[in-house]
C-alpha cells in the first residue's frame, strides 16, 4: 500500500498545484471523513482535474494520508513557532503559565479537535496511520517542548534529567480534563476561566516535581 514519503522533497511539497489539491482535500476530509469522500469530490474543490489529482497522489488512501500528515506538521510547527521566540527570561511560574495557556488554547482550537476525531475513527481502517502521525505530530511536539524546557533547566530555575519526559507531564498536565471535554462536546463555559485555572493547577504540580 504506497503512502507519501515524509522525506519528498521541499519543492515537491511546495508545489502550487499539490497545494491546492491538498486544500480541497482538507475541506472534503473534514467535512465527509474518509468513507464518504471521492477524489472525484477533492479534484472538484480543489479545481483541477481527477487525473491531475492521480499525477500527484496515487490513490485516495494516499491523498488522505497527507492530508493527516500535513495537518499534524502545522500543529507541530505552531507549537515550535510559539516556543522559539520563548526565552527563559522573568519568573518561570509566569512564562509556563503563559505557554501552557497558548498550548491549551491549541489543542481546544474546533480545528484540532475535528483532526483527532478523524484520525481516531480512521486509525482502525489504516494502521499505519497511528505511528506516523504520533511521530510527526505529538512526539515532534514534544520535542520543541522538551527543548524549551531544557533552556529553563540550564538557566538554573528547573532541574530536569529528561527533558522529554517533562515535556509529556507538562502537556498532559496542561490539558486537564478539558481536551477530553472538547472531543465530547461538553466543554465549560465561561471557558476561559477554566483554562486559566486548568494551567494554573498544571504549573503549580510541575514546578513541585522540577523547580530548581
Amino acid at each position: 500500500m504506497s503512502h507519501p514519503d515524509p522525506s519528498r522533497s521541499c519543492a515537491q511539497e511546495a508545489s502550487p498545484k499539490r497545494r491546492q489539491i491538498l486544500a480541497g482535500a482538507r475541506e472534503v476530509f473534514r467535512e465527509t471523513g474518509f468513507e464518504r469522500s471521492s477524489v472525484d469530490q477533492v479534484a472538484a474543490r480543489a479545481g483541477v482535474s481527477k487525473a491531475t489529482v492521480y499525477n500527484h497522489f496515487h490513490d485516495k488512501k494516499a491523498l488522505y494520508v497527507a492530508y493527516l500528515s500535513e495537518e499534524a506538521d502545522t500543529l507541530r510547527d505552531s507549537v515550535r513557532c510559539m516556543l522559539l521566540r520563548s526565552e527563559p527570561v522573568g519568573e518561570v511560574a509566569t512564562a509556563l503559565q503563559s505557554v501552557g495557556e497558548r498550548l491549551l488554547a491549541l489543542f481546544l482550537d474546533p480545528t484540532i479537535v475535528g483532526f483527532y476525531r478523524n484520525t481516531s475513527a480512521e486509525v482502525e481502517r489504516f494502521p499505519e496511520l497511528g505511528q506516523l502521525l504520533f511521530d510527526r505530530g505529538p512526539a515532534a511536539m514534544y520535542a520543541v517542548i522538551g527543548d524549551y524546557l531544557r533552556r529553563w533547566h540550564e538557566h538554573g530555575a528547573l532541574r530536569i534529567d529528561d527533558p522529554h519526559v517533562a515535556a509529556v507531564q507538562f502537556v498532559m498536565l496542561c490539558q486537564g480534563e478539558l481536551v477530553v471535554r472538547s472531543q465530547l462536546g461538553v466543554l465549560p463555559e465561561p471557558l476561559a476561566p477554566a483554562m486559566v485555572a486548568t494551567v494554573q493547577r498544571a504549573v503549580t504540580v510541575f514546578l513541585a516535581a522540577y523547580s530548581a
